[in-house]
C-alpha cells in the first residue's frame, strides 16, 4: 500500500490523451507514460504520504473533496479515476489560476499549522510531531509548482494509489 500522492502539470494534448482512454486504463497510462516522463521535473510535485494531512488541513481539519478552493488544491477537482485503489483528479486552467491566487494570499504552512492538530479522523495515522513535520516538509513546493503550471498554461492532475 503506497498511498504516495503526486501532482503533475499536463499540456492540453496530454489531458486529451488521458481523457480519450477508457477510465479503467487511465491510471496505468499515467504510471507508464506521464509519471515516467514527468517525475523529477518541474512538471511534477511529489507529496509523499503528506497529501492526506494537507487535504485535511485545507478542509479545516475535516476531510473534504469539494471542487472549490481550497479543497481542490490537492485531492478534489474533476475525478477522472475514482476506484477503491486509485484516484486521478484534474484541475483545469481556471482552477489552476484560482489555486495560485488562493495560495499567494493564504500561506499553506500557516493553514497546516492552524489545522493539523484539529484533524478529526481518529484513523489518520500521522497525527504526531513527526507527521506535522512530514506534512509541512512535503507541502513546501506546492505553490511554486502551481505557479509554474499557471505560467506554462498547464492543467494539473493529482494521483494516488491505495
Amino acid at each position: 500500500m503506497s498511498r504516495l500522492g503526486m501532482l503533475y502539470a499536463l499540456t492540453e494534448a496530454e489531458v486529451g490523451k488521458l481523457r480519450s482512454m477508457p477510465a479503467e486504463e487511465r491510471y496505468e497510462y499515467m504510471l507508464e507514460e506521464i509519471e515516467e516522463e514527468l517525475f523529477d521535473t518541474p512538471r511534477a510535485c511529489e507529496l509523499d504520504k503528506a497529501w492526506a494531512g494537507i487535504q485535511y488541513c485545507l478542509g479545516g481539519g475535516k476531510w473534504s473533496e469539494e471542487n472549490s478552493i481550497p479543497t481542490n488544491i490537492v485531492v478534489a477537482g474533476e475525478f477522472l479515476v475514482e476506484t477503491e485503489d486509485e484516484i486521478i483528479t484534474l484541475k483545469n486552467h481556471g482552477d489552476v489560476e484560482n489555486i495560485v491566487e488562493y495560495l499567494r494570499q493564504n500561506d499553506l504552512r500557516e493553514i497546516i499549522l492552524k489545522y493539523f492538530w484539529s484533524i478529526v479522523d481518529k484513523d489518520f495515522p500521522y497525527k504526531d510531531d513527526n507527521g506535522l513535520d512530514h506534512t509541512l516538509g512535503w507541502s513546501e513546493d506546492i505553490l511554486s509548482f502551481y505557479e509554474n503550471a499557471l505560467k506554462e498554461n498547464y492543467q494539473v492532475i493529482f494521483t494516488v494509489d491505495f
